[in-house]
């Protein structure tokens, strides 16, 4: 069963590799948004074949492109401060043939991308350094990265090919996390196990390894309510930290507290690295450390049909308007 689905981001843009955020209303005197419109537009023309790499590029003309990931935009649509787009995204070599309902009426598509077609949704705001960006999954599957990358190499393409090789555009994406949400997978029983590791240095002293990992089950006593707050603590201390310069909660520092919940017996034992273990939806294992707390958020909306179009704007700015003050993004999102 295909589940159907969006995850959010925040997005921020720089010139070329500089590392402050611009305003996303003054680009060199440009809008981000009329930027983002022409590259997503330039993105219609062709199929992008690979990864946006020199290396991929080359690989591609060298070898051909079986294997090799696929990104076309098929639409593209301006609603106020809101860029709405569909994209096709797949793989060459996936499948071999669409068969259909007679033997006659089968296709050979070995040499072509079987592809999905996602909603992507970008939305501004008046003034200031962050957007929101909405992209829908299709079971596991969700094409930010391919949309993004493309997007970034396209202006950098532009911008080499007008000789001014420093006025391109760089969008830099980060999964919106949603402490509410994470509290609420862990205690539906999303979240199962607790596990913590120690790593040692081998004789030679050349790598670290796996010495020693503990697995706990969040089902026992009162683990579970430890288990979130624990990680309402890592959320709610890294977004204190971030930007200011100050430091957030190390995964070590968080195998710590997780030792804590399972009791004294390993509190002792120098772990260095510790996690809790969530199966989503669909039925992938994802990891919840200080480090690593945002990639568990997907939300689902229907299985085996993909929701209507105005259904799945709405689902996104909900759930958006809910989140962006604790991001301290201010979005007045169109109602529909």
């Amino acid at each position: 069963m295909t589940s159907y689905g969006y995850r959010l981001f925040t997005f921020q843009v720089f010139r070329g590799f500089k590392r402050t955020p611009l305003d996303l209303a003054d680009c060199k005197g440009e809008q981000y948004q009329e930027i983002a419109e022409a590259l997503l537009k330039a993105l219609s023309i062709g199929t992008a074949i690979g990864d946006p790499t020199e290396d991929s590029q080359a690989e591609v003309e060298a070898l051909g492109a079986f294997d090799k990931p696929a990104l076309r935009v098929e639409e593209v649509r301006v609603v106020d401060n809101t860029i709405r787009a569909t994209v096709w995204a797949g793989k060459f070599g996936s499948h071999e043939k669409a068969i259909g309902d007679a033997a006659g009426g089968d296709t050979d598509i070995k040499d072509k991308a079987a592809s999905n077609l996602f909603r992507v949704v970008f939305a501004f705001p008046e003034e200031g350094e962050t957007g929101i960006l909405a992209v829908e999954t299709i079971g596991r599957s969700c094409p930010v990265s391919q949309v993004t990358r493309w997007m970034n190499k396209k202006s950098r393409d532009e911008a080499t090919q007008e000789n001014d090789e420093g006025a391109w555009w760089r969008l830099s994406v980060n999964p919106l996390a949603d402490e509410n949400r994470l509290a609420e997978m862990i205690r539906e029983g999303q979240a199962q196990t607790l596990v913590l590791v120690r790593h040692a240095t081998t004789a030679g002293r050349t790598r670290s390894v796996k010495d020693i990992e503990i697995t706990a089950s969040l089902a026992v006593s009162s683990r579970m309510d430890k288990a979130v707050k624990v990680v309402q603590g890592w959320y709610q201390r890294n977004r204190h930290t971030e930007g200011n310069g100050e430091a957030g909660v190390t995964n070590e520092q968080g195998a710590r507290q997780l030792a804590a919940i399972v009791g004294p017996q390993i509190a002792d034992m120098e772990l260095d690295d510790g996690w809790v273990q969530i199966e989503d939806p669909d039925g992938q294992m994802k990891r919840v450390k200080p480090t690593q707390m945002t990639d568990v958020f997907t939300y689902r909306l229907s299985e085996d049909q993909p929701p209507v179009t105005p259904r799945f704007y709405a689902a996104v700015r909900e759930t958006a308007v809910a989140l962006q003050p604790a991001a301290k993004v201010g979005i007045d999102w169109p109602v529909s």
